[in-house]
């Protein structure tokens, strides 16, 4: 058998696999500034923002207190958490696309002005897309250890 026989088979498959190849998304990638966002509403004291970075059936899962969900709750709950006092910064972040979620951990450093050290945490979170924005779904953190003990007045 001569090899022009083999020819057009060979050009055949060449061309399935550029029509593949074609096709093929390329992976997509974490929404990195919506996290951004979060970030800079928290740390410029923007409750009604950060509120705004939250699906509609979002659920924050804060530590030792109860559930928080809904659009209103969850901007109440950061008013009474005072963001802009207590500057957060975000390290050594994973994530992970799951179907149409993305799943982030890390750790965060917060930066308290009338405490001398930083309290050190960790942090999951859950992010969807409605519409065209990448909101968060769920969002967990712990401190690693428990806030310093209040002093009592001196006298």
């Amino acid at each position: 058998m001569s090899r022009f026989h083999f020819a057009p088979w060979i050009t055949l498959i060449a061309l399935a696999g550029l029509v593949g190849c074609e096709s093929a998304k390329a992976p997509e990638s974490f929404p990195q500034a919506a996290a951004d966002g979060w970030v800079a509403a928290f740390n410029s004291g923007d409750a009604a923002g950060l509120a705004l970075m939250y699906s509609p059936e979002a659920k924050i899962l804060p530590p030792d207190q109860p559930i928080v969900s809904g659009y209103g709750a969850i901007e109440e709950f950061w008013k009474s958490f005072n963001p802009g006092t207590v500057r957060i910064e975000i390290s050594e972040v994973e994530t992970l696309k799951l179907g149409d979620y993305w799943f982030r951990e890390g750790t965060y450093i917060g930066l308290y002005p009338a405490e001398g050290e930083p309290r050190v945490g960790k942090f999951i979170e859950l992010w969807t897309k409605v519409n065209s924005a990448w909101l968060i779904h769920r969002q967990m953190w712990s401190p690693n250890a428990p806030p310093p003990a209040q002093m009592p007045p001196t006298a």
